[in-house]
């Protein structure tokens, strides 16, 4: 769903694949033009908010087709059962949690994330300056 505001809400159904038997949650996906290279990701479970993560959405953008990241955020295709899924792999050092969402989903999510803020075009939304102005002392 797209807001005024320019901020887009996309809610997938999501397994937890790092258990004995697969376990449902529900993933919302958050996105904003006004930071068009992050991706916020929030885990719902059992009707509570479980985590959140923030990464690039380039990430999931290319790992809809190939494996890519390093270190916190991984993502990847993969084949489970009959059904082609994205994996996602999360860590914080300490602890760690695997995720898979449906290929299809993943896909229709990610022309979406391109059709509001097309690729290489980042910039024009996000005003570089303005930002590290509020980081920078004066």
């Amino acid at each position: 769903m797209h807001g005024a505001d320019g901020i887009e809400h996309h809610v997938l159904p999501l397994r937890l694949e790092a258990s004995p038997a697969p376990l449902p949650l529900l993933g919302a996906f958050t996105y904003r033009c006004d930071r068009p290279y992050e991706l916020a990701l929030d885990f719902r479970g059992a009707g509570m908010h479980v985590a959140r993560w923030v990464f690039s959405r380039d990430l999931l953008l290319d790992g809809e087709t190939c494996a890519t990241g390093e270190g916190d955020v991984q993502v990847g295709p993969r084949w489970q059962g009959r059904e082609p899924r994205v994996f996602l792999a999360f860590t914080n050092g300490e602890r760690s949690c695997v995720v898979s969402a449906r290929a299809k989903d993943v896909r229709a999510l990610c022309r979406r994330l391109v059709a509001l803020v097309p690729r290489g075009e980042e910039q024009r939304y996000y005003d570089l300056d303005a930002e590290l102005s509020t980081l920078l002392p004066r």
